[in-house]
């Protein structure tokens, strides 16, 4: 009798085992994912922030003049042919604006400026 149970018990830690190490082998693939989500959120943030800095001088028109701040990280911003696109490595988010420009924008600090030649960035 006392065999059985301690089969029994056995059998009991070892199902609970099973079920821990598949809860922990799971919720490293799920940190991945959340992180992933994390960095994608942040160059949505990137990508709309820009957007939203070109719609404003294009509404408000000549002579708009904004500093705004990008966040930083190894990442890179390009401006061109419609298209806004932020990149790391193979991470790529792009977002369609209504005009046609060309620039490179800096990490941290940068300036739009809206006058009679165009939208640039300083």
């Amino acid at each position: 009798m006392k065999a059985q149970a301690s089969v029994e018990f056995l059998v009991l830690v070892g199902i609970l085992g099973i079920i821990f190490v598949i809860i922990f082998s799971s919720s490293g693939g799920y940190y991945f994912y959340s992180e992933k989500l994390k960095v994608e959120e942040k160059y949505d943030n990137i990508c709309t922030t820009v957007k939203l800095e070109i719609e404003t001088a294009l509404e408000i028109g000549p002579y708009y003049n904004r500093t705004f701040y990008l966040d930083s990280g190894d990442h890179t911003v390009l401006i061109q042919n419609y298209e806004i696109t932020v990149r790391k490595d193979n991470l790529v988010k792009i977002c369609y604006i209504p005009i046609n420009i060309s620039a490179n924008l800096n990490n941290g600090e940068n300036t739009i400026i809206y006058n009679e030649t165009g939208i640039s960035f300083v």
